[in-house]
């Protein structure tokens, strides 16, 4: 499978600098595989346009952003100092934010190439 996007696109096209040049193989074949489910897999190998490069390369950095940690405290809601006490949001419900934010990325760059077309009137 090709990514559709690689190390030198990222850092010169798309001037990303979140994901470093070991990491970014891994994130952009996750970016590309969540795109192919998105769009059908109609993008072909051979004529991968811009609007998808530029998508991996975003779809890459939010994934990259939310990569599951155990003990980071990413996960925190709120927190009280006074009597201290601090709330969560469960694993579920951030599941749920970063699906969302994926789909939002992806519509924001293909929503007008026809790729995500389904068929529908």
């Amino acid at each position: 499978m090709t990514n559709y996007a690689d190390y030198a696109y990222y850092t010169g096209i798309y001037k990303g600098a979140v994901i470093d040049a070991a990491s970014f193989d891994s994130y952009a074949a996750k970016a590309t595989q969540t795109i192919k489910l998105h769009t059908f897999n109609r993008i072909r190998d051979n004529n991968i346009p811009d609007e998808a490069k530029m998508c991996c390369c975003e779809l890459a950095e939010e994934i990259y952003r939310n990569k599951p940690t155990e003990d980071s405290g990413d996960n925190i809601a709120s927190e009280k100092v006074g009597e201290y006490s601090v709330s969560y949001v469960d694993r579920q419900k951030l599941n749920e934010m970063h699906n969302e934010k994926c789909t939002e990325i992806i519509n924001n760059w293909l929503a007008m190439t026809g790729l995500l077309y389904r068929g529908c009137i």
